[in-house]
């Protein structure tokens, strides 16, 4: 039997996407919607309209994926420990405890 490997994609994220995620990430303004697949992706709240960047916490907490609502056939995918990194930069984070 062999494993399947996830095939490399390359996601490209407009600063102001990633922006406007941290922003809602830090005032806690994310919307979620739920795929046919069972994954929650959040996005910023409002802006389901035009292109945003959507992220989903996998079950069982080991990794993040994120995609650009304008092509969501590619993912990208982040370590809990680059999820955790990336949030501890946001406006008003909390430090680990």
């Amino acid at each position: 039997m062999t494993a399947f490997e996830r095939e490399p994609a390359e996601v490209r994220i407009p600063r102001v996407a990633l922006d406007a995620l941290a922003a809602a990430l830090s005032v806690r303004t994310v919307a979620m919607r739920t795929w046919p697949d069972g994954i929650e992706w959040m996005y910023p709240l409002g802006t389901w309209e035009e292109p945003h960047l959507e992220v989903a916490l996998m079950p069982g907490g080991e990794e993040v994926r994120l995609r650009m609502s304008t092509d969501r056939s590619s993912v990208a995918v982040w370590t809990i420990q680059q999820w955790l990194d990336f949030t501890e930069e946001l406006p008003g984070a909390t430090p680990p405890g």
